[in-house]
């Protein structure tokens, strides 16, 4: 590959590398934020493109544009699974390779190194986490590695931030740097990929040829043989040979640290088992209910946004426009003034409890979220949970891997939804997503319940919340283990050491996933108050509440003003508590409602998304199902809570 010095061209820079060897880390520091998020075309694989970061000094230097690829994290380059597929497309199209490794796992790792060297791309290997290796006591020869692969080879702890402005520098040279050159190919394995090389003119198609990879193979009108399958295993094991090889000579024996042992006994089924229900109860009702739900939420409604915000916006407005508070009537057609001073800072008002409702407990609520998310992402805890869960798992007709979509559905649903491809079989997947619709609350829905349940009592509505969702999750996965034909894909994970993650990490990742977020639900939630507020003065609004106070009434014992909540849930699941904190409640009230709404159907977006992942007919019979069990547990718990709370 040539370049012109001055000619204006953008250079692709593919971070390629296994799942947890920090290569986000790499791209954030590289680019300095998520540039473009975006599904790969035909896929729900996420990709993050982000151009690298430049002084203004270096923008007038370099006439070239560095467009820096995060791909997703993958063990082989193949067309087995969707992740391989996405990324293989990206290398094959990349000027530059940076392979991100872990010092940690290397014995892995280099497996994926070796394919991508016999490719023949310009590459530069980055060993992370050395820190982490160093506390470990294990002693990497960098000089070995490089050696043995041809290519130049890079430490960093990115964590840290060590090892990535000298990357940086290097990507900046990558024309005039000898460092970025095609490591060394294995004749072994060269001998496989010489009947291919004339028909291809391109080494790294000639491989994935070779290596039995269909999609590469028919858009070069070439038709694999027979025994392509066990061609590609032969290359494999090779491939095995020489990294075990490699690893023995240029990686000293691990010496396990105190963290080592603290994972192991996370995997123990009675420990580990012990410790999930710990961090739940940690996670769910102390952190999201107690002190975020509880305290915060309350401290920023009650003192800040009621106590000096809305009075303010009400006698701003008032001073202009007449509103009514708490009326019901139809003002639009015969006081139009008045009802646009309802829609502002009525009861419903776009500047009054929309913006208390989406600062004061959407917000906190969100992000109080995402960063127990993240810590338990970047601890490693929750691939051991995966793991310790795919027993329970595999009985309702999933495995472990389900873990990562149900755990994403309490942020939110419709995303989760999406991930939901990582599943291998189609059984799983409709079972993953059956249970997200019905079973599942998003992030502001889960900690406004959980707010309001800590207040009315404390652990005893929680568990009463929790075991009837914990019930009806478990009573459905057995009943659709056994309608849905199919079966349960294996379950195969890479267990990250357990670790303490770095604050700065946490708070750009829970930052990050905050916004996009909050971006979407704002919008949303400013029309979704307009046209409720719009109802209100139209008089709409009190005759859907007065139709629905049977099914209020009768069947739930609920009075019919919660009618609200179950309208707005319908549009967006975080919206369905809305305004639950201002309807007087009993306690077995609070609960039912609590209950019944996390139950409910889906927002929307989530059976937009459901019908695109499956088909309407499934999308709509979670729909109704939805329907049918939210009332039919709530109006038994209406009727037997009163006695226990």
């Amino acid at each position: 590959m040539s370049f012109i010095k001055g000619e204006k061209k953008t250079i692709k820079v593919a971070l390629v590398g296994n799942p947890n060897v920090g290569k986000s880390v790499v791209f954030n520091y590289l680019t300095s934020s998520y540039v473009d998020v975006s599904n790969y075309a035909g896929t729900t694989i996420e990709v993050n493109i982000g151009n690298l970061k430049l002084s203004e000094t270096e923008k007038h230097s370099f006439g070239y544009a560095f467009q820096i690829i995060d791909t997703p994290g993958i063990y082989s380059v193949s067309n087995l699974h969707e992740e391989e597929a996405v990324t293989r497309d990206y290398i094959l199209e990349a000027d530059l390779i940076i392979n991100v490794v872990s010092a940690l796992s290397l014995g892995r790792d280099l497996f994926l190194t070796k394919q991508l060297a016999d490719m023949g791309k310009p590459m530069l290997v980055l060993i992370n986490q050395y820190d982490e290796a160093q506390k470990h006591k294990i002693n990497v020869k960098v000089k070995a590695i490089s050696q043995a692969l041809g290519l130049d080879v890079e430490l960093s702890s990115a964590t840290l931030g060590e090892g990535l402005e000298e990357l940086r520098n290097h990507i900046l040279h990558f024309i005039d740097n000898a460092k970025f050159k095609p490591g060394r190919i294995s004749k072994e394995v060269d001998n496989y990929c010489v009947p291919y090389l004339e028909m291809v003119f391109d080494r790294a198609s000639a491989l994935l040829i070779a290596e039995a990879d269909a999609e590469v193979a028919k858009a070069n009108d070439i038709v694999l043989p027979s025994n392509a399958t066990s061609r590609r295993k032969e290359i494999y094991n090779i491939r095995n040979r020489e990294v075990d090889e490699l690893v023995r000579e240029a990686v000293s024996e691990i010496q396990f640290a105190w963290m080592d042992k603290l994972g192991d006994l996370f995997l123990n089924p009675v420990i580990g088992s012990f410790t999930a229900v710990v961090v739940v109860y940690t996670f769910l009702f102390l952190f999201l209910g107690v002190f975020v739900a509880g305290t915060t939420v309350d401290f920023l409604e009650n003192s800040i946004f009621k106590a000096y915000y809305e009075p303010f916006m009400r006698n701003l407005v008032g001073s202009v426009l007449p509103y009514d508070g708490s009326s019901m009537a139809s003002t639009l057609f015969t006081d139009p003034a008045r009802a646009l001073g309802t829609i502002l800072v009525g009861d419903y008002g776009v500047l009054t409890l929309t913006i208390t409702y989406l600062y004061a407990l959407l917000l906190p609520l969100v992000f109080g979220f995402y960063l127990g998310l993240a810590f338990l992402e970047d601890s490693g805890y929750l691939p051991r949970l995966a793991v310790l869960v795919d027993g329970v798992l595999s009985s309702l007709g999933m495995n472990g891997r389900a873990i990562i979509p149900l755990i994403l559905g309490g942020g939110c649903v419709t995303m989760a939804t999406v991930t939901t491809r990582l599943l291998s079989t189609k059984k799983e997947k409709l079972i993953t997503i059956a249970l997200l619709g019905l079973t599942i609350p998003c992030s502001a829905q889960l900690g406004v319940i959980q707010g309001l349940l800590t207040n009315i009592g404390g652990f005893l509505p929680w568990l009463i919340w929790g075991g009837t969702l914990f019930l009806v999750f478990v009573l459905t996965g057995l009943v659709l283990n056994k309608l849905v034909p199919g079966e349960c894909g294996h379950f195969v994970s890479d267990i990250p050491p357990i670790r303490l993650p770095i604050f700065k990490n946490l708070m750009q990742k829970t930052i990050q996933r905050t916004k996009v977020f909050m971006n979407e639900a704002i919008p949303a939630f400013f029309i979704a108050a307009l046209v409720v507020s719009v109802l209100q003065v139209t008089g709409i609004l009190k005759n859907i509440i007065n139709w629905a106070e049977p099914i209020m009434a009768d069947v739930l014992l609920l009075p019919k003003e919660v009618t609200l909540s179950f309208i707005l849930g319908m549009i967006r699941r975080d919206f369905g508590a809305f305004g639950l904190m201002e309807i007087p409640l009993s306690a077995a009230q609070l609960v039912t409602v609590c209950v019944v709404l996390t139950l409910f159907v889906p927002c929307i977006a989530t059976v937009a998304v459901m019908i695109k992942e499956k088909n309407l007919k499934i999308a709509m019979g979670i729909w109704v199902s939805s329907w049918i069990l939210a009332l039919g547990i709530g109006a038994i718990l209406a009727r037997v809570l009163p006695f226990i709370l």
